[in-house]
């Protein structure tokens, strides 16, 4: 019962969509760029160098958008690193601007959209303070007030929803990873139930057995050597049995069908001084059923060895009439031990559990003190469709 998970791409989504951001917010280099005209080369070199360094604050601040573990705080110190980078642009920018065009309005815009992709309150007050710094230039410089402020804020907020699309898109894939990641987790925990259910089931009467019947080959060790050895050969027979079904267990190759139970059931009962007897036909159980009766009766088994001083059992399905019925009775509902009565669920995977899988599967489950000390486990299956004619 185990699936492989899918393989993830080499490729990170995350370097996928910061790559994608920093192409698009590249533009924040090649605009002022373009419009400005410094007056020599030196001028031109140091305004190379200033945007050189605005890109790489620009970058620093659409990673920690791109990057969930990143914290608050850190992001805000990169958003005020961003802007203070930015406002040194301010002089040159207006001062060398190519006439009729707003290069410093269009770095505010690009700050004001990664500043609001990685803190959107954040972004909020950066809109405001770029936004009356873009204003104050163009009084300064003589340039056109509403241009340059609805060119800051207007290119900030078209590239602040392109990166929202880009980031957004990120996180539905985040949460389609965490979604799998916890898909392979239940797998591997369902698993580990089913292993556990089945080694309780198959060590939890075995290991009783085994450690009643050394004791007792113990004892008759010394008065009566060939029935202590007939008693280790039993040992040897059912912890070799016990380690087979075991490693099946493992490997999820467990044999469960009521069949091979009932023969079980008859060989640790039998060991263990029980009385048993068995009234099913086998050949007239369908497979659909027989898993659930085959659970029905090792659990039964199981808590009469387990909590109860039954010395008979019978186990009867006579897989006849309208509703099928499965009765196992035992006759230790009198006597308790560790003052659990006979028959109750053990802790964990029990009768409990058991009722809620008949249920499922259209049976009813009913266990309980019957009269003159007895308890009965009964399942009644569902009744047969009829076939056709």
């Amino acid at each position: 019962m185990s699936r492989s998970r899918p393989r993830r791409s080499p490729i990170s989504p995350r370097l996928v969509v910061l790559g994608t951001l920093l192409l698009s917010y590249a533009w924040a280099l090649v605009v002022p760029l373009r419009l400005t005209r410094p007056p020599s080369a030196l001028t031109t070199a140091g305004y190379v160098v200033g945007l050189a360094v605005f890109g790489a604050a620009l970058a620093l601040v659409l990673r920690a958008a791109v990057s969930p573990g990143q914290s608050e705080r850190i992001r805000i110190r990169l958003i005020g690193l961003l802007v203070v980078v930015s406002l040194a642009l301010w002089p040159p920018s207006f001062a060398w601007a190519e006439p009729g065009h707003e290069p410093w309005a269009w770095v505010a815009g690009f700050v004001i959209g990664a500043s609001a992709l990685a803190v959107p309150r954040a972004g909020v007050v950066v809109a405001v303070g770029l936004g009356v710094m873009a204003v104050t230039g163009a009084v300064a410089f003589d340039g056109a007030v509403a241009a340059s402020l609805g060119t800051a804020i207007g290119s900030g907020v078209v590239v602040w929803l392109t990166g929202l699309v880009l980031v957004w898109l990120l996180g539905l894939l985040w949460a389609a990873e965490r979604g799998r990641d916890a898909e392979a987790g239940l797998v591997i925990a369902q698993e580990r139930l089913r292993v556990s259910r089945e080694l309780h089931d198959v060590l939890g009467s075995r290991l009783g057995i085994i450690a009643l019947k050394a004791e007792l080959a113990a004892d008759l060790a010394a008065t009566d050597p060939a029935r202590s050895a007939a008693e280790s050969d039993e040992i040897r027979a059912i912890a070799a049995a016990t380690l087979a079904e075991a490693r099946r267990a493992v490997h999820g190759e467990t044999v469960a069908d009521l069949p091979t139970q009932i023969a079980s059931a008859e060989l640790v009962l039998r060991s263990a001084g029980i009385a048993t007897t068995v009234d099913v036909d086998t050949t007239r159980v369908p497979a659909s059923v027989s898993r659930l009766l085959a659970a029905v009766v090792r659990e039964a088994v199981t808590n009469v060895l387990r909590h109860s001083d039954a010395r008979t059992v019978s186990i009867a399905f006579p897989g006849t009439g309208p509703r099928r019925t499965l009765v196992i009775v035992n006759d230790g509902a009198g006597g308790t031990r560790s003052g659990i009565a006979a028959g109750a669920p053990s802790a964990g995977t029990g009768l409990a559990s058991l009722a809620a899988r008949c249920a499922a599967s259209g049976a009813r489950l009913v266990a309980g003190p019957v009269d003159d000390g007895r308890f009965e486990v009964r399942v009644e299956l569902a009744p047969r469709t009829p076939g056709p004619p």
